[in-house]
């Protein structure tokens, strides 16, 4: 399997992003995922367990966001 990237054209970055807070009162830790791509290329992804507590599935969803543009910052 390998990337295929054509010249002279010109492919967006795009990327996708979730979270899910838990339902597990055994392990409160909420996990988040994104991926990002160019074309139909991906180039990054992650799937892991957020490093704090979120008090919602609104918070969860949100620093989720801000680690994945963390990621888009330092992919550009």
């Amino acid at each position: 399997m390998a990337l295929l990237y054509r010249a002279r054209v010109t492919e967006q970055l795009a990327g996708y992003t979730d979270a899910d807070w838990p339902g597990n009162a055994n392990d409160p830790t909420s996990t988040f995922e994104y991926t990002f791509s160019i074309g139909s290329a991906a180039i990054a992804w992650s799937s892991r367990k957020q490093p704090t507590l979120a008090l919602s599935s609104t918070e969860a969803k949100y620093r989720g966001v801000i680690i994945a543009t963390c990621e888009v910052i330092w992919l550009k």
